[in-house]
């Protein structure tokens, strides 16, 4: 498996064929948080796709800077719910068993 860097990855990502109308786009992106960025890759490229509307949860903690990014890709943020997610320790170096953390339940759609 090829290890891609991020500008080769948000380029093959702009390569993907769209569906016609799909009537749900869901957002999955298989990455660790430590790569930053990456997330913001995957919902930049929902939103194109996207006839609609986009679903995505996010870190309460990023709000502001969520908010920064729809402004600039001038799209409509609302924060559908506020969530609290139990996070269970996933690698090794984890000192916890689990961590709560917030969580933000957005909608993202065109202004």
């Amino acid at each position: 498996m090829k290890k891609l860097k991020l500008k080769e990855l948000e380029s093959c990502l702009q390569q993907i064929d769209t569906f016609e109308s799909p009537k749900l786009l869901l957002e999955q992106y298989p990455t660790r948080p430590h790569i930053a960025g990456m997330d913001m890759i995957f919902l930049k490229t929902a939103l194109q796709m996207a006839k609609t509307a986009v679903y995505s949860l996010h870190k309460t903690s990023t709000r502001q800077h969520i908010q920064k990014k729809a402004d600039e890709w001038e799209v409509k943020m609302e924060v559908i719910a506020e969530l609290r997610y139990d996070l269970p320790a996933s690698y090794k170096f984890h000192k916890k068993k689990s961590v709560d953390i917030e969580v933000d339940f957005v909608r993202f759609s065109a202004k």
